[in-house]
């Protein structure tokens, strides 16, 4: 149950990165920045083996089949914390296709963000006003980060209620808790003029 959490959670970084950058309505420079984030992010399991790599070398430690011994000097657990770091590879077969779906998020979110800043430009010549986002964090009556205050305004629950849900379902799903992070990331904090009281 937890690794096919791992699993999930590994999937979905990417897609949710490049959710993160539409739903934000993010500037160019944002893009930017989050698709820097998306190649990082598929390239991390090969900068960890090789880290791995440096540090048994370091370490004069050597390799029998996949695990690595190291000199009696070194601590005893430094042979498997090499192991881990240089079996690390095998992420990348979860890892690089969700990097490249966020990849692919971004660059189309991105081409479509200049081309209507230019049709913007070319038509009115001012600003055009942002967007309004179809969901808002609260900041009315938030503690972490107004998502469950959020979810209780729109759909009319007590506060506390959703909150107790939230918690259990962190503890039960160990993926949940990233759930919670990407709504904290993906979803912009209600405007001063649309707030509303919760029960």
């Amino acid at each position: 149950m937890i690794y096919l959490s791992l699993v999930l959670v590994l999937l979905l970084v990417g897609p949710a990165i490049a959710t993160i950058a539409i739903l934000r309505s993010l500037s160019i420079r944002g893009h930017l920045g989050l698709l820097g984030l998306c190649i990082l992010y598929g390239a991390f399991p090969f900068m960890v083996t090789w880290g791995g790599l440096r540090l048994a070398e370091r370490f004069a430690c050597t390799a029998e089949a996949v695990r690595f011994r190291c000199p009696s000097t070194s601590p005893a657990w430094l042979g498997d914390f090499i192991s881990g770091m240089f079996l690390s590879h095998w992420l990348a077969i979860i890892v690089i296709p969700s990097a490249i779906l966020g990849t692919v998020g971004l660059l189309f979110s991105l081409t479509l963000k200049v081309r209507r800043s230019q049709t913007t430009n070319n038509t009115s010549g001012n600003i055009s006003a942002e967007p309004t986002a179809a969901f808002y964090r609260s900041s009315h009556h938030k503690v972490v980060a107004g998502v469950c205050s959020a979810i209780a305004q729109r759909w009319h629950q007590p506060v506390l209620a959703v909150r107790t849900v939230v918690v259990i379902l962190a503890v039960i799903t160990p993926g949940f808790i990233f759930l919670y992070v990407w709504c904290w990331l993906a979803f912009p904090i209600e405007p001063r003029s649309q707030q509303q009281p919760v029960r």
